[in-house]
């Protein structure tokens, strides 16, 4: 019965975590920006590599980017990715932020065409 009890209360408290807001919180819009900027990123690692750049070299430039990145949200890794688990507990709000994430990054990509 004492294990049960320890168990019910740690249950508890995750599901208490998993409710409170993270801080700094970031709006959905916020969100949506951040992890608009997150896949640029992640594909210019991707375009470095291809073009026969370093591992070494493309992680250093990607490190100071989401440095910078974090910075002009006022975020650090650990509130990043309390962020995310908050929103992933919700993912309704993770559903709707990812929609607009995809539909601003096809927007950058028929911008980069009519721009060839």
């Amino acid at each position: 019965m004492k294990n049960f009890s320890i168990l019910a209360i740690i249950f508890v408290l995750i599901l208490s975590s998993c409710s409170q807001r993270p801080r700094p919180f970031l709006s959905e819009r916020q969100m949506v920006e951040l992890l608009t900027e997150i896949h640029l990123i992640e594909a210019a690692l991707q375009q470095r590599q291809n073009q026969g750049e370093s591992f070494d070299s493309t992680r250093l430039h990607t490190t100071a980017a989401y440095t910078e990145l974090f910075e002009r949200f006022g975020l650090d890794q650990e509130s990043f990715e309390a962020n995310m688990f908050y929103r992933t507990y919700r993912s309704r709000d993770l559903e709707r932020i990812y929609t607009k994430v995809r539909d601003n990054l096809q927007r950058k990509i028929e911008e980069y065409r009519q721009n060839q």
